[in-house]
């Protein structure tokens, strides 16, 4: 079961994983994990490194949210707006993608082995030799673009 987590609360979290992207004195990294987000607005939320495992985010709008490096493991993603995205080196291992927009999103290292990405939009996402796809995606039939280092 998720849990549900105020706005307001999110708001401190979120000034306290800048501190800690920042190397300030009180900083924290955000430990979101299990955390219901129904509907939640996330764009332009710098969470890199941050751990969301198991976390729904399902109708969320995440455009332009920095990810890099963070832990979406088994997470609901269903439905949610991932356009111009940073997902470099996030984990999303088993995440439930279904009807996603990953529209100009960054999955240069991603792994997205064994997420469900049913009806999922890649168009112009930018992926590498890194990246780690579900067995049997096609990610240039999806429309997603490889960049060769």
């Amino acid at each position: 079961m998720y849990k549900k987590i105020l706005y307001e609360d999110l708001v401190i979290i979120f000034e306290l994983h800048r501190k800690y992207l920042a190397g300030e004195e009180g900083g924290v990294c955000a430990e979101l994990s299990g955390g219901d987000f129904y509907g939640t607005d996330f764009s332009n939320v710098n969470l890199a490194g941050a751990n969301l495992e198991a976390s729904s985010f399902k109708r969320s709008n995440i455009m332009g949210i920095n990810l890099e490096g963070a832990n979406l493991k088994d997470a609901n993603m269903k439905r949610a707006c991932f356009a111009s995205a940073n997902l470099q080196k996030a984990n999303m291992e088993g995440t439930f993608l279904k009807g996603c927009n990953f529209d100009e999103a960054d999955l240069r290292g991603t792994n997205l082995k064994g997420a469900s990405m049913e009806d999922a939009f890649f168009g112009n996402a930018k992926y590498d030799n890194e990246t780690i796809w579900p067995d049997g995606f096609d990610p240039v039939k999806a429309g997603a673009i490889l960049i060769d280092k």
